[in-house]
């Protein structure tokens, strides 16, 4: 890299945690009660705000979103996937040519240290580190800069992980402590490396708490005892940082999910998709069944587990997603008469609904033109603000048209109509076929807890303001305030401002 030279020592560090899914309606009555002692004192002593994700608030784009200061639309981002013409994809090298918090800095002659932040994989060549974390294919693949900085981890803390996926687990209890050494290890490794390679800016990502409370929100007890071990764990952070600047943001908020919307078999009832013959259908509804049988059966037997890491480890993550949403593509949108077909959903990840329409010139049978477009959005959104539930309750639905949420050169690339059902308590499925348009719960996953679009930002530090509420901040307002803590003129094309009320 051909960066300026290092700043002279080290007198102006400052650490962001990232808690993946961290909420304040879930750490705010903890720590009052006592219960977070070491995140409660940064709040008494510090900057405490709720914080806007990205719509949809989803990962991947938020966390890139947070470290690029961009809307979704300069990204060319929207979910974890991303649409590959009437099926999806995984995104990989989602902070590539994004210019992102770290290269800024580099640029202005400050190092960086970035560990297990999602999306970074593939690493980059970067002054400071980076150990990659969620989306990297598996340990045998490249995983951080140096080179061979990931090996010496692995040696370091044995048995440190990757990720821990939940879908690869059917045991409650297994799943929680392996989260629970998870988060330990993670630790372990942000101590080492901090203490082992001097930078001026850390973020260090915890994307376990995202994982327990998507299968565990029902389980109260539990999630007061996971997050009572992870404030152990961010005291051990905190205690490096004593007199220096800290942050804590997470990417999106969390609540309940309470019931699933059918937005395919919705759109179906409406004249707006159009199915092949039944028995196309039933073929695929049979397949479907199928697997899921296999699933539960393999989950049932404490098979499950064993069988996904030799997968994982195989073939990878990346391999394994392709495979995964290929598979679901067909089984959940297959049998579909896309030259009839208006309006559809592709199989997202299910936290929020997104709608495109059939057009021409940008689907591959697409039969809309643009001028139909237009009505088929504005048709769409109405009825969707006026969904009743099955028994007859009026649903709060926010229904956007891309450009009403995004800016920049990739907004073309987006849904056309991105909803969110009651706060995003209702998961949206894409599968047709299953004859409702509501079901209780979430049939697919399993799930007892989603994603919710407000995160938080916690601030500490000597110019930070002490006890203070701030209102108003987005997910796109982190990277310019940590910019201005640098004195680093911020960019032009970065979306967000500089919190200027922290200080």
């Amino acid at each position: 890299m051909n960066n300026p030279p290092h700043r002279e020592g080290l007198e102006e560090r400052v650490l962001v945690l990232g808690l993946d899914g961290a909420t304040l309606n879930l750490l705010q009555p903890l720590a009052k009660r006592g219960m977070l002692p070491n995140i409660g004192w940064l709040i008494q002593e510090g900057c405490l705000s709720p914080l806007e994700s990205t719509i949809p608030p989803v990962t991947i784009p938020a966390w890139v979103s947070m470290f690029t200061g961009k809307n979704p639309g300069r990204l060319g981002l929207y979910d974890l996937l991303r649409r590959d013409g009437y099926g999806v994809r995984p995104n990989g090298g989602c902070f590539r040519g994004r210019n992102p918090i770290w290269r800024i800095l580099n640029a202005h002659g400050y190092r960086v240290g970035v560990l297990n932040l999602p999306g970074t994989y593939p690493p980059e060549e970067i002054d400071g580190f980076m150990v990659t974390g969620m989306l990297t294919p598996s340990k045998s693949s490249p995983s951080s800069y140096p080179p061979d900085l990931a090996s010496t981890l692995y040696r370091r803390i044995p048995g440190y992980e990757l990720d821990v996926p939940q879908w690869a687990y059917s045991d409650e209890e297994e799943f929680f402590d392996d989260i629970c050494r998870s988060t330990e290890l993670r630790g372990e490794a942000a101590e080492y490396l901090i203490n082992s390679i001097p930078c001026h800016l850390y973020i260090i990502v915890f994307t376990e708490p995202d994982r327990v409370q998507h299968v565990l929100w029902h389980r109260r007890d539990q999630l007061e005892e996971y997050w009572m071990l992870l404030d152990e764990v961010v005291g051990r952070l905190m205690e490096l940082f004593l007199d220096e600047t800290i942050f804590i943001v997470s990417d999106h908020g969390f609540g309940p999910i309470r019931k699933t919307f059918y937005v395919n078999e919705w759109l179906m009832r409406r004249g707006l998709l159009r199915m092949e013959s039944r028995w196309s259908r039933r073929l695929l509804s049979g397949l479907g069944r199928m697997m899921e049988g296999l699933y539960r059966r393999l989950g049932e037997t404490k098979l499950l587990h064993p069988l996904a890491s030799m997968l994982k480890e195989a073939l990878g993550v990346d391999r394994l997603w392709r495979y995964l949403f290929a598979y679901l593509s067909k089984e959940r949108i297959g049998g579909i008469d896309w030259r009839g077909t208006r309006a559809f959903s592709c199989v997202h990840t299910p936290h929020f609904g997104q709608i495109y329409i059939n057009l021409k010139g940008r689907m591959e049978e697409g039969c809309v033109d643009e001028e139909e477009r237009m009505k088929i959005i504005d048709k769409i959104i109405m009825e969707l603000q006026g969904l009743v539930d099955e028994d007859g309750k009026p649903l709060k639905v926010e229904a956007y048209r891309a450009w009403e949420l995004y800016d920049g050169p990739y907004v073309e690339e987006a849904p056309d109509i991105v909803f969110l059902i009651e706060e995003g308590s209702y998961e949206v499925d894409a599968k047709v076929g299953v004859g409702r348009i509501f079901a209780s719960g979430a049939p697919w996953t399993k799930w007892t807890g989603t994603h919710t679009k407000t995160g938080l930002l916690i601030a500490r530090g000597p110019s930070i303001k002490r006890g203070h509420s701030l209102p108003g901040a987005r997910i796109i307002d982190v990277t310019p305030t940590l910019l201005h803590l640098f004195k680093v003129p911020i960019p032009r094309d970065i979306d967000g401002r500089v919190l200027t009320e922290l200080f």
